[in-house]
């Protein structure tokens, strides 16, 4: 038995050197001093308990009298599962919000909040409070704003791109738009927005403009001293933050050019993701360093450090860490508090190490707080009185087993209830027998499942449910550990509760546990979940992760087991990805089995109609379908019982007008694309729209005026350059038709170079040189 000295003088958290992590932090230094040339995102990763949290501490006090540092850690910092109150949450680390200074991001987030303040609580006409149905399009707003990264748009329309496809997706830009459509009314009716148009922007779309505004207040504060933005933990990050990150932070401001950089730890690399890797292959943005295991040296020079020189003792210690910091990290705390250890059995289980000390019963109860992502004193009641143990003294005589609990070095405080740590929680889970684990799995999906039951009221609809806070957070711990149970039949309430997530628009039910598990272990190595989960999560993946998009093998299992009252939107989901395969098929060239899929979404479409024959969303979709197979008068009639039942759905009087306009009714089209264009005057497709069918009438003036129209909102509107250049071509003027023409293919190069070769409202300057330069693929 090993008794450790006493260490009570020594520095409380060794640091040692390791060559790679050195180059690390002094590739770090350097980029504050030369930005331009220098990555903006350092990437430590590794498996857990190799340091990464001790290299961010390092970083932290190298610059911590230098520069502003702002920190947080997913997992662990309340408030943060979304972009807008991460941002706010950096950024109140660096500049006190306060109502004098103009800050540049604060600004923008007042203005902001301030209005949802006065939409949630104010009527829209200015007199009374807000009705229930109005707060309740302020909250898909918030919602709103969040999912579509304001990168929802209809396709570009008529005879210029009558087989043009949605990028997106069929049901993404109807359903998107249908959500869209009504937000934007109450905007323009609203006081406190309808005479502002920025304003209404902001509301519809306020990532990307709070986003140039968190970079711009960053780019200010750092002209006087460097910012270092840590994100601990990045395992944990949702999916909407990752993707906000790369796509929106780095991809589109010029945050890369400030004295701001970004630590990201995880357990994960960042250039694994497609997004991640395509973003570093354009801008080099990621320096990667893989945190390795101490090597032997290192775990000597380490245990030097706190005064432990004995070569046996060193030796023994070594092979029960494993080279792991954080076991290290844990020895030396106990050292501190006068705790003996025994390494005499040098290669025994470091969970043995961890544990030594405690008796049967305490390593027990360990285990079953291992297996909760989170507990609280009546869950660790249910677990222990699940075992047959009492609750009050089974541990110690002088205090309950969940006051025992919280004092364990490994357990860490998260609100109001508490966890083990995610490396604890491995080695414990780890520990246990399969057949043990998914007893107290089950036995913890049993109690959610209760609690949330519990929860719901005589005579409530499911909705009701959905969107209940409280119950969504304790069914997604019921499904967590659902898929840990060992439960034969776990897909049928897992793929039930996804699908209903989705209709009532509670996509974290769902993503909560999808990623807590993903944050684990990656899925294909998850040690604790079974190969049919395993596999089941592969495939379901795509759903989770995404607003719309599912594979139709996963819509045809939940078809098979969805309650009868939501049956037509599981055929709704259907025909909306047989759409998205089509789309794809045709973009392959693949065109017989595209129209294949397209027919086969027609008749989907169609079944779910029968059932609901007012499905504003089917009918839409139907119509845009009918489109794409060329049956324009069949698509008409649908977009015509949608108007029937929402005379102002603008996006199916902009593609009625397409539809028109391919079957030659242009003054018609005009019609429909003028109506579209009263109720939202903002959307440059629909301008373009009307422009196309303007200039089917040689009305090349008017064309003009209506494309100027949709480049005004959108000054890079492809659609809309090209039909500026056809409109001058229209009116032989060569120098304006080539320019915009240029500008168009410099857009597009493909497709509006092959267009203009056979447009004949090109015919009048098809044989000016500069024309047939562009053509020909000469200067832009």
């Amino acid at each position: 038995m090993a008794a450790f000295p006493n260490l009570t003088s020594m520095p409380q958290q060794p640091y040692v050197s390791r060559p790679e992590a050195e180059d690390f932090l002094a590739a770090l230094e350097a980029a504050f001093k030369s930005p331009q040339n220098s990555p903006t995102v350092f990437n430590a990763w590794g498996i857990g308990g190799v340091g990464k949290s001790t290299l961010t501490r390092k970083a932290k006090e190298i610059h911590g009298e230098t520069a502003k540092i702002a920190t947080v850690s997913f997992g662990l910092t309340e408030g943060i599962d979304e972009p807008i109150p991460l941002m706010a949450k950096l950024y109140e680390q660096l500049a006190v919000k306060d109502s004098w200074s103009r800050d540049p991001f604060w600004e923008v987030h007042e203005r902001y909040f301030d209005t949802v303040h006065q939409l949630s609580t104010q009527a829209a006409a200015g007199w009374g409070a807000a009705t229930p149905e109005q707060v309740t399009q302020v909250k898909q707003l918030l919602k709103f704003g969040v999912d579509t990264f304001g990168e929802l748009a209809l396709p570009e329309t008529g005879k210029k791109a009558a087989n043009a496809l949605v990028d997106k997706g069929i049901d993404a830009a109807v359903a998107g738009l249908s959500l869209k459509d009504s937000l934007q009314q109450l905007l323009q009716q609203h006081k406190a927005t309808k005479r502002d148009q920025a304003l209404q922007r902001l509301m519809l779309e306020p990532l990307p403009q709070l986003t140039q505004a968190f970079a711009e207040g960053l780019s200010q504060q750092a002209n006087q001293q460097p910012i270092l933005l840590v994100l601990d933990t990045y395992e944990k990050v949702p999916g909407v933050i990752d993707t906000w990150l790369w796509r929106t932070l780095l991809g589109n401001t010029d945050l890369s050019a400030q004295r701001v950089r970004l630590m990201v730890a995880g357990r994960h690399s960042l250039l694994k993701t497609e997004g991640w890797r395509k973003l570093h292959q354009d801008r080099d943005v990621v320096r990667d360093l893989t945190v390795e295991r101490f090597t032997p040296e290192q775990t000597q020079a380490y245990l030097a450090e706190i005064g432990m020189t004995d070569d046996a003792q060193v030796a023994n210690i070594g092979r029960v860490t494993r080279g792991l910091p954080y076991y290290l990290n844990w020895i030396r705390e106990q050292s501190e508090k006068g705790r003996t250890l025994d390494f005499d059995q040098g290669n025994q289980e470091i969970v043995r190490l961890l544990l030594q000390g405690l008796n049967d019963t305490q390593k027990r109860v360990v285990q079953l707080a291992a297996c909760c992502r989170w507990f609280d004193s009546k869950l660790i009641r249910y677990l222990t009185e699940q075992q047959g143990l009492d609750f009050a003294t089974a541990v110690d005589e002088g205090q309950n087993c969940y006051g025992w609990l919280t004092q364990l070095s490994f357990a860490e405080p998260i609100g109001k209830r508490w966890r083990l740590d995610d490396v604890a929680r491995d080695v414990f889970r780890q520990s246990l027998e399969r057949d043990e684990l998914e007893t107290i799995h089950s036995n913890l999906a049993d109690y959610f499942a209760a609690l949330s039951e519990s929860m719901v009221l005589p005579h409530s609809s499911p909705e009701d449910n959905y969107k209940n806070p409280a119950w969504l957070e304790l069914r997604s711990e019921y499904l967590y550990h659902l898929l840990f149970s060992g439960q034969v039949d776990f897909q049928r309430p897992f793929a039930t509760h996804m699908f209903n997530a989705h209709f009532y628009d509670a996509s974290e039910l769902v993503t909560i546990p999808f990623q807590a598990i993903r944050a684990e272990f990656e899925l294909d190595e998850h040690p604790l979940l079974g190969y049919q989960q395993r596999q089941f999560l592969k495939k379901v993946r795509p759903k989770v992760l995404s607003h719309w998009a599912m594979e139709i093998s996963v819509l045809d299992t939940i078809l098979a087991i969805v309650s009868p009252n939501l049956r037509h939107e599981a055929l709704y989901q259907k025909g909306s990805a047989l759409a998205r395969r089509a789309l794809y098929l045709r973009q392959k060239g693949c065109e017989e089995e595209a129209l294949a899929k397209l027919t086969e979404g027609l008749e989907t479409y169609s079944a779910a109609l029968n059932l609901k024959p007012d499905y504003l969303e089917a009918l839409s979709e139907k119509g845009n379908t009918l489109s794409w197979l060329g049956r324009y008068k069949e698509a008409i009639a649908a977009y015509d019982a949608a108007l029937k039942i929402k005379p102002d759905r603008h996006a199916a009087l902009n593609n009625k007008g397409v539809a028109l306009c391919n079957l030659g009714r242009y003054e018609e089209a005009i019609t429909a694309y003028s109506a579209a264009l009263v109720i939202n005057s903002t959307d440059p497709d629909i301008w373009d729209g009307q422009a196309i069918a303007l200039l089917h009438l040689k009305l090349a003036d008017e064309a003009i005026e209506s494309c100027k129209k949709a480049l005004e909102i959108d000054k890079n509107h492809a659609g809309a350059t090209y039909d500026m250049a056809c409109s001058y071509g229209l009116l032989s003027d060569s120098n304006q038709a080539c320019s915009w023409l240029a500008q168009a293919i410099h857009l597009k190069p493909d497709r509006y170079r092959e267009m203009a070769k056979t447009d004949p409202d090109f015919d009048t300057i098809r044989h000016d040189p500069r024309f047939q330069a562009l053509l020909e693929g000469g200067e832009e």
